[in-house]
């Protein structure tokens, strides 16, 4: 009878801790009681604009919860409804609230300030609704709402997270009407991940940041090689401007995005550089941020020359989400030091009691000062060798005037259709960076130079929307 007793209270869950399988149960059952009694807290952006405005789910609906723009935000805060079911002894992680954006806050956004309440926290975020609108009307005149692509923009210097906008998209005012246009769309496209931060794609040239650091910290500053096609067994390693023949260093390597001084400066080292130096930038590691985990690929085999030397110019099997691109530029533009990017401003109570606040924190002391003041350099100048091939003059002088250091990125899919992932990646001013932007295409016949007037547009928005 005593081990009976034991056991009942074992599986009742009357103590948090002692069998998960009953936590997770009571985990589900209180959150189905939530959503039916309680609204999820308003989000309003940085100034206080209400981006979205949620009521207690009205007898027979799911969802109740207007968004200032459904397209807009839709694959970055998602949408909230009732929890979908309890998978063997695993609750669905989600709980049937705020899918992407508040995974980890979601208790605070249902937390009422007495018993009877019926509305939740109120959350507010780092995005600036005005940006956020601007870069999808940017980004909506390079591709369409069907296609794969996204930009992100970082304050340099705290790391909060100002726009973040992923394609495709979908209405997430009218929901099941626009889950039924997303599974309209091409599977392949993997519509359910944002490439923002949960679609990790191969990254090209934009990797050669991490490379040039790499090559100045291990003590090859003054490494050069002949700018000349070169094989690995029976493969070729080239530049796509083609052999010119020339002896270069880094700097003129980023400048022109020479694949071949890359790989060979890598082949050199023997790699372990580089793979230091990944880890460093928090390449291949899974981290938690307050809009979910991101994650990104690093699979380097240094016993094996011609994946050294792919992986050297981004053409290996390292793949990134456009938040982990823009960290890694951001630990550029913040003179070697990445910081957290973070979209929680504050989770306030209606009683006005902060529950949640964010705040800047370094997530890795990537390199020093001066290796990432000459990476700059090199970027200054790459994207001034870049700028004749920017349309209009006007695209052009936005990246004079502002003085913006950055790389743009072609990583080839290899896939049947020969498609790329087209990228651009960028901080301004070079000399006292405010701004990250990132913007990519995926899956497409466009190279990164492309992205660079949507870029362009950002930046011009950027520095005169006050």
């Amino acid at each position: 009878m005593i081990m009976e007793i034991g056991v009942l209270y074992i599986n009742s869950g009357v103590v948090t801790g002692i069998n998960k399988k009953a936590d997770k149960y009571k985990i589900a059952a209180i959150t189905e009681a939530d959503i039916n009694t309680i609204a999820a807290g308003d989000i309003f952006d940085r100034n206080g604009v209400t981006i979205v405005k949620s009521e207690v789910p009205k007898e027979g609906s799911v969802y109740n919860s207007a968004y200032i723009d459904d397209y807009a935000y839709s694959q970055v805060i998602g949408y909230t409804g009732k929890t979908k079911s309890v998978r063997g002894f695993d609750v669905v992680e989600e709980q049937g609230r705020d899918y992407r954006l508040m995974k980890l806050y979601n208790e605070e956004l249902y937390e009422t300030s007495n018993i009877n309440g019926n509305k939740g926290s109120s959350l507010n975020i780092t995005i600036d609704h005005n940006i956020q609108m601007k870069v999808m009307e940017l980004l909506l005149n390079e591709m369409t709402i069907e296609d794969r692509g996204s930009a992100v923009v970082l304050d340099a210097k705290t790391g909060e997270v100002l726009s973040m906008v992923s394609l495709p998209s979908f209405n997430v005012n009218n929901i099941n009407e626009g889950i039924k246009t997303m599974e309209s769309f091409d599977k392949e496209k993997e519509i359910y991940y944002p490439i923002t931060h949960k679609g990790a794609e191969v990254m090209g040239s934009i990797f050669k940041i991490i490379t040039d650091v790499s090559i100045i910290d291990s003590g090859q500053e003054n490494f050069t090689a002949v700018d000349s096609n070169f094989k690995i067994g029976d493969t070729d390693i080239v530049n796509d401007y083609g052999s010119v023949g020339d002896t270069i260093n880094y700097h003129e390597a980023t400048v022109r995005s020479s694949n071949v001084f890359f790989a060979k400066a890598v082949l050199a080292d023997g790699g372990q550089a580089l793979n230091e130096t990944a880890e460093k930038f928090m390449i291949g590691k899974d981290i938690e941020l307050d809009f979910g985990t991101i994650n990104s690929n690093w699979d380097l085999d240094l016993s094996n020359n011609l994946d050294l030397a792919y992986t050297a110019f981004g053409q290996g099997k390292t793949l990134s989400s456009t938040i982990v691109a823009a960290m890694m530029t951001q630990a550029i533009a913040n003179d070697g030091v990445m910081l957290k990017p973070y979209m929680i401003k504050s989770i306030v109570r209606d009683d006005g009691k902060v529950l949640q606040e964010g705040k800047t924190e370094v997530l890795s002391e990537v390199t020093s000062y001066e290796t990432a003041n000459k990476v700059t350099e090199a970027m200054k100048d790459a994207v001034k060798s870049y700028i004749k091939s920017v349309e209009g003059e006007e695209n052009k002088e936005i990246y004079r005037k502002y003085n913006v250091a950055g790389k743009t990125g072609t990583g080839q899919r290899g896939d049947e259709n020969n498609t790329n992932n087209a990228w651009f990646v960028s901080f301004a001013p070079a000399d006292d960076p405010k701004y990250v932007v990132v913007v990519n295409q995926i899956c497409t016949t466009k190279y990164g130079i492309k992205m660079m007037d949507t870029a362009a547009g950002i930046y011009e928005y950027l520095f005169n929307q006050n």
